[in-house]
């Protein structure tokens, strides 16, 4: 069947299908940036590909909703499943040791240290949205804690895929930019979720 076709689901990487794809669609085409989101959520595939897609095909303030919908309803639908499934199911899923450190920060440092998992790219949504599900965190604070956290991220690579297409080499120092603050949060976060753990 096509849709188990590795080639169907290119355009969560490949810029200029997922261009001709939105093209195609026409007004329909939000709902696939919606989607794209939604999918490359559950997938262990970066993000921040369909968010600069999204920037390049629908601009900065329209790729920057449809993407974050589309992170907020993926992380909704994972919070659930980890809370109806539970813990024994979505541990056979995803690394053991890394969930259950999660949850042990989620515990110990409560909705600063989920604000700051959400802000740094590149952390798999696959363990913070399954990993915040599996803890005893309140709805209301996972939803605002993803609501808040991940916008500037989204927004940053959504600016970066709107701004390569008319001045690529701003788009790529932004690009690079973001990356050195990413690392910079990653160092800081890495104490957190490493040794910090075990306290």
């Amino acid at each position: 069947m096509e849709f188990f076709d590795p080639q169907f689901w290119s355009f969560l990487w490949d810029a200029d299908r997922y261009k001709a794809l939105v093209a195609d669609l026409g007004p329909w085409a939000p709902l696939l940036a919606i989607g794209a989101m939604i999918i490359v959520s559950f997938l262990p595939l970066p993000a921040e590909t369909v968010a600069v897609a999204n920037g390049m095909v629908f601009g900065r303030w329209e790729g920057f909703v449809l993407t974050w919908l589309g992170a907020m309803i993926a992380a909704m639908i994972a919070f659930c499943i980890a809370r109806w499934l539970g813990a024994p199911i979505i541990k056979r899923i995803l690394p053991r040791a890394t969930l259950e450190k999660f949850e042990i920060l989620v515990e110990k440092r409560g909705a600063p240290f989920l604000l700051l998992a959400r802000m740094i790219p590149f952390v798999p949504y696959t363990i913070v949205n399954y990993g915040s599900g599996l803890s005893p965190v309140r709805l209301r604070t996972y939803v605002w804690t993803s609501a808040i956290g991940m916008a500037p991220p989204i927004f940053a690579f959504v600016s970066v895929g709107a701004l390569m297409v008319d001045q690529p080499w701003i788009g790529w120092l932004g690009l690079v930019s973001i990356i050195i603050v990413c690392a910079l949060l990653a160092y800081y976060a890495r104490s957190m979720w490493g040794d910090r753990a075990e306290q």
